[in-house]
Formats: C-alpha cells, structure tokens, sequence
C-alpha cells in the first residue's frame, strides 16, 4: 500500500516506523529539511521538502496514485487542506490529525468528515482517556475500553508478594473470577507467550485480560489489596491534556486538584471545572502540593508542556507521598530511558496514542478495528463476521486460527459471549482476537471476503 504523510516531526516519524515495519510503500512531506534527514537516516521511506497544502508538492509524491494519506503536522488548516486536496484526485481514505477542540464543537454542523476527510483524530483527546484508563485500574501496566466499553483489556505484573506467582491458571484458587475473564497473552522479559491451562506465572511477568471493568478491578485487588480506587488526582498542566484529564475524572466522585503556573489559563480551567480546585502555582514548589493536600490514595498526573519538567514534578509527587504518578512523554526516545530508572509508575505518549487510533482504521473492512498494546507486541483484532462468511455455523475450536493467537471474547447482539471452543459462530458475531505481528495478517486474510 502506498501511504502519503504530511509531516515528520514525532507524531510522523513515530508513525512511519510502524507502517514501515509492516512493509507499506510511505512517502514523507515536511517543510523542515532537518526533521525529512532524521527519518530517512532511521526510516526507509521517500522524502520531499515543502508544504503538505502545496499541489505541487502533493503531485510529486504521487499522491493521485496514494492508497492512503495521513496529515499529522502541528498545524490544523495545513492538515485538513492537504486532506481536502488529497480528496480531490481520488485518495481513497484520508486522515487528518487536529488538535483544536473547536472543529468538534460544531462538528454537526461544519464537519470535516462530511467534507471528505475519512478519519479525524484528536492526539490530545486520545492521550487524556488513556491516562484516566490508567487511573481507573492503577496496579495495571495499560488498559483501555473496548466494544464500546462492554469489555476492557489490561495487563498487570506479577510481584513479589502476588499470589500467583508459580501458579498456572487451572490451579489458581480464584476459579470463578477467572471464568468471567481470558488472559490472553503474557509478557515474560521481551518475549510473548500466548497462555494455556498449565503456563505457570513468573515474577515480574505482565499478564494481559480481557473482561469487564468490575470483574477486572475483582482480580487487580486480589493481586494487590493495597491497588484500592483513588480518592483524589493532582493534575499538574492545565493545558489541552490536563484540562480534558480533569473534565473526564470529575464525572466520578474523584477530587480533583488542577495546577497551572499561568494566569489566565489557571483562570480558564477554573471556569470549566466548576467543582475541581485550580491553583495557580508550579508542582514543583513543595508547598503547593501541602496546599493541595495529599491524602491516602493520591494520584499525580504529569501533563506540563515539557518531559524533564512533568518527571521532575512525578518525582516532587512521590517525595510528598502520592500513591501514584502518571506522567505523559512526548520525546519518544526518553519513554525506554524513563521505564529503566522506574522514576514514574506509568508513561502515556501522545504519538503512541495517536499511532494506535489511525491503526484501528487501517485494518481491512471486516477487520473493523485493531488495539496496539503499547507494552507487548502483537495486536487486538476486532473481526465482524458478516452475512456472507464462510465461518458462520463453525465453532470456535473448529476454526483454525494460526498459531500465536487467542480469541478473548465474543460480541453478540450487544452482549460479551465467553470464548469457549463450542460457541458457534453467527452472523455478525464480533470476535476480539490477540495476535501475535507473525499471525495479524493471516488473520486479516482470513476473514476477508
């Protein structure tokens, strides 16, 4: 497939790395020399230098003949331009990457999906539900909604003291929560294993599960009893990110503190968030996190403008007693670096989270969405079955699946189906399905029409 992007700051090239990896022809654009020398000295893509909004441009990278076009710059009306100019000589699916809120404000009314652009995505928007999906399980490694949150997946280490660690799952005594979830792959150092009955846990595995929140929130506690819910968050940012953190987490019966050093912005967030607490000041000043008062089950949420200065503020959060700290990197090449030194107990990046929204819609049409784990590798596979598939009237045990993949439920009439192999399968059942990368594409063939 040949793909156009528009762009090769972080959000680009962290996107052009994954699309590369499985082997698409990818053309980058960016006005910026220095940044197209970064990609092509680590990427094997084509480069061209100038505006993504330029016909001119556009027509040398051959985008009339592109199968795809991503615009991913820093700047909105160059995207959706690009995009709109991608439509106008036939790309068949385009995607534009917006960071204002106003385009979804009057969305009903001036859409960009009704202009033509196939995809618009809000890198923000993405990046602040993850962190309150990490909030929402706090002893998980990752999590996330899926089916519309009808059923959500996350991945937890084995510690030290969890009891099951040298057990495998037949012999765990939590057999009737463990009936209600499927752990469907398990990350031992950097390498995958898909699980079976006798796979017995080790220290510092991370086991992934797929199931609903309440009976997922059942088995972190048992993991870890002291992985209670958390009764107050301090976000420290008040910008695009913090703001949407705190508007998402004052639907709960959470406390929320927000801190923002400038005037007129704290002054804003004050007025969105009518019940929270918005102090001018800097995290960074000891004083202000007495003021904003740590209490048992305290949450930090890093989202400044800068890496160094969201770590420093985590690592102010955990000297002052703060259960948890969340922290979002933009730099990705700081993300390894800041997991070895264990300084913050958990990164979200905005690039990986946009990178995983337009990679739920490169999937083939009956492969309607895929989840990339950010910390295993391999992927989730929704697959609809259609009305004209040959898989209808088969049971799951008789499907060959290839090997390094696990089906982990099965949506049904709006319902989550456990996967046992006797299910049998019917017109537009939803199956979610983990693959490991060798397997995601036969998989992807296999359900194709």
């Amino acid at each position: 497939m040949k793909i156009v992007i528009v762009g090769a700051g972080n959000a680009g090239r962290y996107l052009a790395k994954r699309l590369c990896g499985e082997r698409h022809s990818v053309v980058m654009i960016d006005e910026r020399m220095d940044v197209l020398q970064q990609a092509e000295a680590s990427l094997d893509v084509m480069t061209l230098c100038g505006s993504g909004s330029d016909p001119e441009i556009l027509e040398q990278a051959g985008t009339d003949k592109a199968d795809l076009f991503i615009a991913v710059t820093d700047c909105d009306e160059v995207n959706i331009i690009a995009c709109l100019l991608a439509k106008s000589v036939g790309v068949p699916r385009k995607i534009a990457r917006v960071g204002s809120d106003r385009y979804d404000k009057f969305s009903s009314k001036y859409s960009l999906v009704g202009m033509g652009i196939d995809l618009v995505i809000n890198q923000k928007e993405a990046c602040a539900k993850e962190i309150c999906s990490a909030l929402a399980l706090p002893g998980a490694v990752e999590s996330f909604e899926l089916f519309g949150g009808r059923t959500n997946v996350a991945g937890f280490e084995v510690t030290s003291g969890s009891p099951i660690m040298g057990q495998a799952p037949a012999t765990l005594p939590e057999q009737n929560l463990l009936r209600k979830l499927r752990i469907i792959a398990v990350r031992r150092k950097d390498g995958l294993i898909i699980p079976h009955g006798d796979t017995v846990f080790a220290l510092h595995d991370v086991l992934y599960l797929v199931g609903s929140l309440e009976d997922i929130r059942a088995f972190s506690l048992w993991m870890n009893p002291l992985q209670s819910p958390f009764l107050k968050v301090i976000v420290a940012g008040g910008g695009d990110i913090g703001l949407a953190v705190a508007k998402i987490l004052k639907r709960s019966d959470v406390k929320v503190v927000v801190l923002e050093q400038d005037e007129e912005r704290a002054l804003y967030c004050s007025g969105e968030l009518e019940d929270a607490l918005v102090l001018r000041a800097d995290a960074l000043s000891g004083s202000v996190l007495d003021e904003a008062g740590i209490v048992p089950r305290t949450a930090f949420v890093g989202v400044t403008g800068g890496d160094e200065d969201n770590v420093m503020n985590c690592l102010m959060a955990r000297k002052k007693g703060v259960d948890y700290t969340i922290t979002q990197i933009s730099r990705t090449e700081y993300i390894p670096v800041i997991k070895s030194l264990d300084v913050v107990d958990r990164i979200v990046s905005p690039y990986e989270s946009l990178t995983g929204g337009i990679l739920h819609y490169l999937r083939s049409r009956n492969v309607r969405a895929a989840t990339l784990l950010h910390s295993l590798p391999g992927e989730l596979l929704d697959i609809a079955i259609t009305p004209e598939s040959k898989h209808i009237g088969q049971s799951l045990s008789d499907i060959r699946f290839p090997r390094g993949s696990i089906v982990a439920v099965v949506l049904r009439d709006g319902n989550v189906v456990t996967a046992t192999g006797d299910l049998v399968m019917q017109a537009n059942d939803r199956l979610l399905v983990f693959a490991d990368p060798s397997a995601v594409k036969r998989i992807q063939v296999m359900f194709r029409k």
